[in-house]
């Protein structure tokens, strides 16, 4: 799905550039061309890069997620803070058969993308029987 996304929105740098070389006078072909490649280059490695560093882990206290590339994002989701999870699909997403998931706090809202249907549905019920659960007091 992210592969998809990226060469739908690499279609676009691409048309762009190549309208810039054909309509304004003395913009050389070859830099719209090198501009081309290094967003089919771009498209190519992103998605991949963006999949093998998304990790998330529920421990029994909190939801632990990292994700990022250049600059690496750490999210701790206590687990006694989640005030309700949501799934959310959507038509562009049921074609590749995934779904996101939607962690809401008071603080706003964590998500999970990329998890198939049972994954999301599996990870929500133990999220819901974590708060479920009686206190310790």
């Amino acid at each position: 799905m992210w592969w998809a996304e990226s060469f739908g929105t690499s279609l676009f740098g691409i048309g762009g550039a190549l309208l810039v070389a054909g309509t304004v006078d003395g913009f050389p072909l070859a830099l719209a061309l090198v501009f081309a490649a290094g967003t089919i280059l771009y498209a190519i490695a992103a998605p991949t890069v963006r999949y093998r560093r998304w990790r998330w882990e529920l421990h029994e206290e909190d939801l632990d997620l990292v994700h990022g590339a250049w600059r690496v994002i750490r999210t701790i989701v206590p687990v006694t803070r989640i005030q309700h999870v949501s799934v959310e699909r959507t038509g562009w997403s049921d074609l590749f058969g995934l779904v996101r998931l939607h962690v809401h706090t008071a603080a706003g809202k964590t998500t999970i993308p990329g998890l198939t249907r049972p994954q999301a549905d599996d990870l929500r019920d133990r999220v819901l029987a974590k708060l479920r659960a009686p206190d310790d007091l």
